[in-house]
């Protein structure tokens, strides 16, 4: 049930991102003719000042519909003043740019009120709880240790101490800490959770604190930065192979996000934070049919001084749109298919001679797979935790970094 106001608040972004390019049009005066909240059969609607506002039967999403911005559009003369097309580049641009900037805008209104207000931030790379069993536990890492290194790299934040967890299960690594101002060194050797990436079982240490107008704006600012180079640094680790579309998937992200909205107002806030700069942050890569690809395509304007064929852009859009279509599909199949798989019923287990005992049996006769268990182990079995108490037990990215650092 935690999915469903987790999906309404990610509708209710997307409208806002749509509302952006609504404003920002106006202002310049561009003619918007219609702006919808959600999709289906209208339910609702009335016109103010020239555009007709729709409220769909299913409240997800929205769309606004904007003159001149497609050029096929019939009946649209490029030289009508109220027209998109008609506007210089970097009026056009600013257009295009004013609905990433409504989602980053929205996430730095809630950062602000929730450091003004008070709200558990971070003690930078500072060790908050341990899961019991777990390699940090035995390592006998203590809260209120700082984390400064690994293998001798030193750390800037807590995300990057995450990442260097992640891409090495198995192997043991030499974790720099210090303890009371003492330097100290402990070996760690992270297990691989279920998508075979390194965890550790720590989470990063919170406190509470208020904070004024000017250093709340401080932190939110510096938040929404931290977000943005962890999305930068995903999209680099796909571009170079080391990461796959399907293991940077947004069902992981909503899964883990719904987890952390469930403890608490203050969690779902700060993942309404995460989701909407991300969808910032997504727009404005230069792809085509994104925000960011159609500004590349005024960039080139700027500069040659010479429009793109109407016919060309609208070929690239439309290729990009699918290509992004069947990314979507792919990873959507992906994730369905391990509970379809789960669905289909599993053969009758074969009968088992009595004269030779299973080796799988251990612990006076309990069934264990070795398959299931990474060689390290140990007698106690990982402690599932959401992401808001154990960022280094299954985080995203998106959602790895915390407030205040």
């Amino acid at each position: 049930m935690h999915y469903l106001p987790l999906l309404l608040a990610l509708g209710l972004l997307v409208a806002l991102h749509e509302l952006g390019h609504l404003v920002a049009a106006r202002l310049l005066g561009v003619r918007v003719s219609r702006y919808t909240l959600g999709f289906g059969p209208a339910v609702f609607t009335f016109r103010l000042r020239g555009t007709d506002y729709v409220l769909g039967a299913v409240p997800l999403g929205g769309s606004v519909h904007i003159h001149g911005m497609n050029p096929h559009e019939p009946g649209v003369d490029p030289a009508d003043p109220t027209s998109f097309a008609s506007r210089t580049p970097w009026k056009r641009m600013l257009v295009l740019l004013a609905g990433p900037l409504a989602n980053w805008l929205f996430a730095l209104g809630i950062l602000v009120a929730l450091h003004t207000s008070g709200t558990h931030v971070v003690v930078p790379l500072t060790v908050g709880t341990i899961t019991p069993g777990s390699e940090a536990a035995r390592a006998q890492l203590l809260p209120g240790d700082r984390i400064v290194s690994v293998d001798g790299q030193p750390l800037e934040n807590w995300s990057e101490f995450v990442e260097l967890i992640a891409q090495s299960p198995g192997r043991e690594l030499t974790l720099g800490i210090e303890r009371q101002e003492e330097p100290r060194e402990v070996a760690v050797r992270p297990r691989p959770d279920e998508r075979g990436e390194g965890r550790i079982g720590v989470s990063q240490q919170y406190v509470y604190r208020t904070h004024g107008l000017g250093q709340a704006l401080l932190q939110a600012v510096a938040h929404t930065g931290n977000l943005v180079a962890e999305g930068t640094r995903l999209l680099e680790r796909l571009l170079q192979g080391r990461q796959g579309v399907l293991e940077a998937n947004p069902a992981g992200l909503v899964k883990q996000s719904s987890g952390a909205a469930a403890s608490g107002l203050g969690a779902f806030l700060r993942v309404l934070v995460s989701l909407s700069v991300a969808l910032a942050f997504f727009h404005l890569l230069p792809l085509p049919s994104l925000d960011g690809g159609r500004m590349l395509f005024l960039v080139f304007e700027a500069v040659s001084r010479r429009k793109v064929p109407a016919r060309v852009e609208t070929v690239v859009h439309a290729v990009g749109f699918l290509a992004l279509l069947w990314v979507v599909l792919t990873v959507a199949l992906a994730n369905v298919r391990p509970y379809l798989a789960r669905a289909v019923p599993a053969p009758p287990a074969q009968a088992v001679s009595q004269s030779a005992p299973s080796p799988a049996l251990t612990d006076g006769g309990t069934a264990h797979t070795p398959a299931a268990l990474p060689p390290d182990a140990g007698a106690a079995s990982p402690t599932k935790t959401t992401e808001a108490e154990d960022p280094l037990d299954g985080g995203l990215p998106l959602l790895a970094d915390d407030l205040g650092e």
